[in-house]
């Protein structure tokens, strides 16, 4: 039998990989934002040239009429970058989150100062290249990680743990 991971229960892929994700997200909410994002639904998607998304209070909550953000995650790069460049993405739409909740948006899909400014601030360089010289706001954007920035502590932190990312997409990009 061919199996891409090794397990000692039965398969629970879905439960396993959206926990190691919300895992992922607590960690950071707690040491990169100070615990100050709500909870949010996080998805996979394969959307093409996208590494990740957020979308402000996609989801409700049928019974309680609550709403909440969406963070994706697209697995099809998972394998293809190293877990903590995986969890960069991660934390850069969380910081899109914390600008929805916490400051001023640009229009669609335009990352602003104030949000390059506060990647910065955590230890991630907005750069539309992905490399430094890039520039720090437009339409499409990316970021590197500042070596001993706030990120990369935490993500060092978190590493330390037995955490991984136990599925991704086979078929990779």
């Amino acid at each position: 039998m061919n199996q891409i991971h090794a397990h000692s229960s039965p398969l629970t892929p879905t439960a396993e990989v959206y926990a190691e994700l919300q895992t992922a997200f607590d960690h950071f909410n707690a040491t990169v934002f100070n615990h100050k994002l709500p909870g949010c639904l996080i998805t996979l998607q394969r959307n093409k040239r996208t590494y990740g998304y957020y979308s402000h209070e996609r989801f409700v909550c049928g019974e309680t009429g609550e709403l909440a953000d969406e963070i994706a995650m697209n697995p099809s790069y998972f394998v293809a970058r190293s877990i903590r460049v995986t969890l960069s993405t991660l934390v850069h739409e969380m910081t899109h989150q914390w600008q929805f909740h916490f400051g001023k948006p640009g229009r669609r899909g335009y990352h602003n100062h104030e949000w390059a400014n506060f990647m910065e601030e955590i230890g991630l360089m907005p750069s539309n290249t992905g490399s430094p010289g890039g520039r720090r706001v437009g339409e499409q954007m990316t970021h590197f990680i500042i070596d001993n920035g706030s990120f990369d502590r935490a993500c060092a932190d978190l590493l330390t743990t037995e955490y991984t990312l136990s599925w991704f997409d086979r078929f990779h990009l």
